[in-house]
């Protein structure tokens, strides 16, 4: 999820990307639509990475033995899961899960999340991502319910918004292209994202969200999960380019590539962060720290409009842990 942290930062975001069109990152990202991946966006990568880091190989298990207490509240007030046998039905007033729900709801929900491993696993090796980032991504977002809450803006697996579709589409060319061939035919678009009216950004956008939207009248529980696991596919998608965007972001700021300054783990963390506060409030931590040379110190400079961005990377090691 880009975060609606401040409008002011948004305005910032937009101005950093027009800095980094000027600044002629569109070849890099030729290279990056013709194979580029998260790695070569740090620049040289350490020769042994951490099990959160690796990519997806034949033996990559994504089991988890992990809490979802909002999933199971979610499935017990659908009725996925029978919670007649508990007080409440399994949910405590505010519509939470209560004790004997969690407990009952246990099965299922590790059943529920373990379904979207294969679509994981296939979105992280076509994106050439690593599949625990993705799978911890999702558990915070969302814990693994696809259906959109258009009040919040936030749709999908990965609780994508305007912004995140914003990020995947000037950043990813061939995804772009895809989209502008579903909206205007076999021409695609001409120009690059960023070249495009306004309203026709907007269009583009809002089709985005279409494609991940698994709200459906006639499926059971007005949910098609089938739909819903395209969702994971596009994360894919919006954490590469959060992997370009903030490589740039590195470059602007510090005039280095990331592996100049930061270890590729908190690299990543950078990247995550990205996805979540947006590159206005990256690019001004960085401009605010005076050595940033690790993750800790670049978070510790994260305005009071973008502090959730450390919150999210705690959440997301969380996730992670072994």
């Amino acid at each position: 999820m880009v975060s609606r942290a401040r409008t002011t930062l948004i305005q910032i975001g937009l101005v950093i990307f027009v800095l980094l069109i000027a600044t002629g990152w569109q070849t890099r990202l030729a290279r990056a639509e013709s194979g580029g991946t998260c790695q070569n966006a740090y620049g040289p990568t350490p020769s042994s990475l951490p099990d959160w880091l690796m990519l997806a190989d034949e033996n990559t298990d994504l089991a988890t033995a992990n809490r979802y207490d909002i999933l199971a509240a979610r499935l017990l007030s659908t009725g996925r899961v029978d919670g007649s046998a508990c007080p409440g039905n399994g949910l405590n007033p505010d519509g939470s899960a209560n004790a004997c729900g969690l407990e009952l709801s246990s099965a299922q929900v590790t059943t529920w999340q373990a379904q979207f491993d294969p679509d994981i696993l296939f979105s992280a090796r076509s994106t050439q991502l690593p599949p625990k980032i993705l799978k911890a991504v999702i558990a915070v977002e969302s814990q693994f319910w696809p259906a959109a809450d258009w009040n919040s803006g936030e749709i999908g697996l990965g609780q994508m918004t305007g912004y995140g579709a914003d990020l995947v589409l000037a950043w990813r060319p061939a995804y772009y292209q895809n989209i502008c061939r579903q909206v205007f035919g076999g021409k695609g678009c001409g120009v690059p994202y960023q070249s495009l009216d306004l309203s026709t950004q907007y269009l583009l956008r809002g089709m985005v969200l279409k494609e991940i939207n698994a709200t459906c009248s006639n499926c059971p529980g007005g949910m098609d999960i089938e739909k819903g696991k395209q969702a994971v596919l596009v994360l894919a998608e919006t954490l590469k380019a959060s992997c370009f965007q903030s490589a740039r972001l590195i470059y602007l700021g510090t005039g280095k590539i990331p592996s100049q300054i930061l270890s590729y783990e908190d690299f990543w963390r950078l990247v995550l962060a990205n996805y979540q506060a947006g590159a206005g409030c990256v690019y001004q931590a960085l401009q605010r720290t005076t050595n940033p040379n690790s993750w800790n110190s670049i978070a510790a400079n994260f305005s009071s409009g973008c502090d959730s961005g450390s919150e999210y990377i705690r959440r997301i090691e969380e996730q992670i842990k072994p």
